[in-house]
């Protein structure tokens, strides 16, 4: 099994893409999180960090009964890890609509 196939550029951009938000996103924690970077910093893994608020962790929050609401202050890796998988998210809905694409097609010409 050969894993460097024919489709080795679209995973290494991929791959690319998520570790190049979750290192601006460690930037920006390092950095104190400045207010200036803040909207690019959402724009980057958006709308796959909406996605993982919306229908994990805000879910997970009711679950354990956690009242958040507070702003934790100081260095945290939580988020560039919320950042990275934000941009994952992205990825899978891409991979997604693209495997279901070829699979439209393959039917399609099967069909006609």
């Amino acid at each position: 099994m050969n894993l460097l196939g024919l489709r080795t550029g679209p995973r290494l951009i991929a791959v690319g893409y998520i570790g190049l938000v979750t290192a601006a996103a460690l930037a920006y924690e390092i950095a104190g999180r400045p207010e200036s970077v803040e909207t690019a910093m959402i724009l980057a893994d958006w709308p796959g960090g909406i996605i993982l608020l919306l229908f994990v962790l805000y879910p997970l929050a009711l679950l354990t009964g956690d009242t958040g609401g507070t702003e934790e202050s100081g260095f945290s890796l939580l988020n560039p890890l919320f950042h990275g998988a934000g941009a994952l998210v992205n990825v899978l809905m891409v991979w997604t609509v693209v495997t279901f694409a070829r699979h439209f097609a393959a039917e399609w010409s099967r069909s006609h």
